[in-house]
């Protein structure tokens, strides 16, 4: 019986972790944990059972990009939802291995730090790894290396969506910023969410008939648009929403803004901590011609809302 998934930030591999010693390891960063990563977590747990050993995934902080090629990048998916998602795959323990000890690594040198560190069982990684120094190691290096050992290696090969492009953290990444979200829970299995505090706003919602909370946050949001959502109220409780990410360019307001108006509900939140899942684009930003003629549109956007979330509600519901 399982007594859940232990975290461990391996912030000094200068030390050994007895207890994930002769475990099997998937190894990547696992942002977003796509359809991809979970055929390569799924693959680690068959061959863990087999071994009848733990199941050990092992990640980086801080991600790569970051430290490389950080223009344009975000994370999709933060350590603590990790966490959560890889538990439900069945993973016994993830390892947090700090990035800046080991980028500097050649390809040999980390295979070495593994079997000296963790003497795997089992590996199971994506046909699109790579490590090592300038990232020049690749799945093939892992295997030619550990075979010798009797170390059951699994190279997962890679999935592919509808329009057959690659299945990846980019990927995803790419539709966010696209404004695909309905798309990102195709590929992803959840929706993309954001984590914010209800902030202070003007009040022009309220006088139109549609109080919003306006929510301050540091995630990266959607494009521009108005979009069916959930949002879930820290020790309140989950709801359906609809909210605007982008400018008001109706009352000539720039920047870009999080603000939503959660249907069925009128306490006050402000200062509350709340979670907005984005479940699908209902239409782009623009401007009209009135105040009247953006709350007749709202109108039309609260009903849409209500239609798309209303098939969604109960599986959402009891998964959150």
């Amino acid at each position: 019986m399982r007594n859940g998934i232990k975290t461990i930030f391996w912030w000094n591999i200068s030390e050994g972790i007895n207890e994930i010693r002769n475990s099997v390891i998937c190894i990547g960063n696992f942002d977003g944990i796509h359809s991809g990563h979970q055929e390569v977590i799924r693959v680690g747990k068959e061959i863990a059972e087999a071994k009848k050993t733990k199941l050990c995934v092992i990640t980086f902080l801080p991600h790569p990009r970051f430290i490389f090629r950080p223009e344009g990048f975000f994370i999709l998916t933060p350590i603590s939802k990790k966490i959560k998602k890889l538990e439900k795959l069945g993973v016994d323990y993830v390892i947090v291995l700090n990035f800046t000890q080991i980028k500097e690594m050649s390809p040999y040198d980390f295979c070495s730090f593994l079997k000296e560190k963790i003497f795997p069982l089992g590996i199971s990684v994506g046909a699109d790894f790579s490590f090592g120094k300038d990232a020049k190691g690749k799945p093939e290096d892992i295997k030619n290396f550990f075979s010798r050992l009797n170390v059951d290696i699994k190279i997962v090969s890679l999935l592919f969506s509808d329009g057959e492009k690659k299945i990846s953290s980019s990927f995803l990444r790419n539709l966010i910023k696209e404004g695909k979200v309905r798309e990102f829970r195709k590929y992803n299995n959840d929706f993309y969410s954001v984590r914010g505090c209800v902030v202070k706003g003007e009040g022009r919602g309220k006088t139109l008939g549609f109080p919003t909370a306006n929510i301050s946050t540091t995630y990266f949001l959607p494009k521009d648009g108005v979009y069916a959502c959930f949002v879930k109220i820290d020790s309140v409780g989950l709801f359906k929403g609809v909210c605007n990410v982008g400018p008001r360019p109706t009352f000539g307001s720039s920047g870009r803004f999080l603000e939503v108006f959660i249907l069925d509900f009128e306490a006050n939140i402000y200062l509350k901590a709340v979670e907005v899942f984005f479940v699908q684009k209902i239409r782009d930003v623009f401007k009209f011609q009135s105040p009247n003629d953006l709350k007749e549109r709202i109108m039309k956007d609260v009903q849409i809302s209500q239609e798309i979330l209303s098939n969604l509600e109960t599986t959402f519901m009891h998964r959150k």
